[in-house]
């Protein structure tokens, strides 16, 4: 046999080789998604028996991947956060892992929890592009504002690489023309984590099902569900971040934990 021949074949037998696994990879999609469709009927009549509509288009599919993280503190993300909010400042630490930053503007003070609290009265030419700036170096995302000629309220939530830390977020007040309060959670650059798998939607919200049935939490509508993370910190201990996906009611926010499925709801 030539060898122009033998090349042939073995061209031949490498593309049946690879229709065969395609096929196969296709066949093997079309039960998960065939699977995946029954579960999301299935879910959708058990939610319709305990009187909650459940949109089946919202129901995510597939696993969770985040893992959880434990940000260490960072004091000098801490400082440059404070004089972002005040200008040049004076750092003091007052005790219980708890920082006070201060100048003639007013002061704000920083807890190992991430809990922010700043009063002050700070001229600002322009709220808008002060607040962007100040969101876009920190790693908040923007949610809403009300601010119209140097008056109202603006929100933001600390983004994460592929996902919102969903309780972590900051409230800036403006007064013609000043920035008078900061509250919220400061959140540290974080490394990103390795990846892991947690529950998947169908399960977290089989989870929720069972948690209203049980705990008597009454809601008529789902209206949201997407994973992110949430931040876990007492007044004195240090921030943990946890996989979560959030179910949003017409009632409340709930939090199933991907890891775990415990759930919890929001305050």
């Amino acid at each position: 046999m030539n060898s122009s021949r033998l090349k042939n074949i073995i061209i031949a037998i490498l593309v049946l080789t690879n229709a065969c696994l395609l096929v196969l990879l296709l066949s093997r999609r079309a039960q998960e998604h065939a699977s995946f469709d029954r579960a999301t009927e299935e879910l959708v009549q058990l939610y319709a028996a305990s009187g909650v509509r459940l949109d089946a288009a919202r129901i995510p599919s597939g696993a969770l991947l985040l893992s959880a993280v434990e940000p260490s503190r960072d004091l000098a993300a801490e400082a440059a956060f404070a004089e972002a909010i005040l200008g040049p400042c004076a750092a003091e630490d007052v005790g219980g892992g708890i920082y006070r930053y201060a100048n003639d503007c007013g002061q704000c003070l920083l807890r190992s929890s991430g809990a922010v609290e700043a009063t002050l009265e700070r001229a600002v030419e322009d709220p808008e592009a002060y607040y962007e700036s100040l969101f876009s170096a920190h790693g908040y995302g923007a949610l809403y504002s009300t601010v119209n000629s140097g008056t109202g309220e603006v929100g933001a939530a600390r983004m994460l690489p592929g996902a919102t830390v969903f309780n972590a977020d900051l409230k800036l007040v403006f007064f013609a023309g000043r920035l008078i309060s900061v509250t919220g959670s400061f959140v540290p650059p974080v490394e990103p984590a390795e990846l892991s798998s947690g529950i998947d939607g169908i399960t977290a919200l089989v989870r929720f099902l069972d948690y209203s049935n049980l705990s008597g939490e009454v809601c008529t509508e789902v209206n949201d569900i997407r994973g992110g993370y949430l931040l876990q910190s007492a007044a004195s201990a240090s921030q943990r971040l946890i996989p979560v996906w959030r179910i949003t009611t017409d009632v409340n926010e709930y939090y199933v934990n991907s890891v775990n499925g415990d759930v919890s709801r929001d305050h």
